[in-house]
């Protein structure tokens, strides 16, 4: 856990004690799950669909067309299980294994990613700010990014 938080720069954030508990406590419950995906062996076609199925989800907030979204997401779904029928023979209960890990896998906090893997890129920069003013812009973002600019 130490090198994530240390890749995160974690330790130039000055915070509470009450504030570093519970990110210490999120940051366990994030590293149990990817310890779970290691055991697991996920390979990059596993985790291309997995990561598919979790993107594709009718169910968020928005969408004009939740019937389309529904149905890439099934496509997904069928692609790993057919992947693990013929990768994976001798395990049939692979697929469930790996589809039982995207529920703890999205009670993350969004926040807790962002702050993990974001912050030496965009500062304090919500990533869902970055994310709009670059598709506002049509252009690219030129790093250290600086909001407004």
């Amino acid at each position: 856990m130490a090198p994530l938080l240390a890749a995160a720069g974690f330790h130039a954030a000055p915070m509470s004690a009450e504030r570093v508990v519970s990110f210490m406590d999120q940051v366990r419950v994030f590293q149990d799950q990817v310890d779970k995906l290691n055991r697991l062996q996920v390979d990059s076609a596993e985790y291309s669909c997995l990561k598919a199925i979790a993107l594709f989800s009718p169910d968020a907030c928005g969408l004009t067309d939740p019937a389309h979204v529904d149905s890439l997401q099934e496509k997904a779904q069928v692609a790993l299980t057919e992947y693990e029928r013929l990768q994976y023979p001798n395990q049939p209960q692979r697929f469930g294994r790996l589809l039982l890990r995207l529920p703890a896998l999205r009670a993350v906090p969004a926040n807790l990613i962002s702050q993990l893997f974001f912050m030496r890129l965009v500062g304090k920069t919500p990533i869902e700010t970055l994310i709009r003013d670059m598709q506002l812009s049509g252009s690219s973002i030129s790093w250290p990014y600086v909001p407004g600019q």
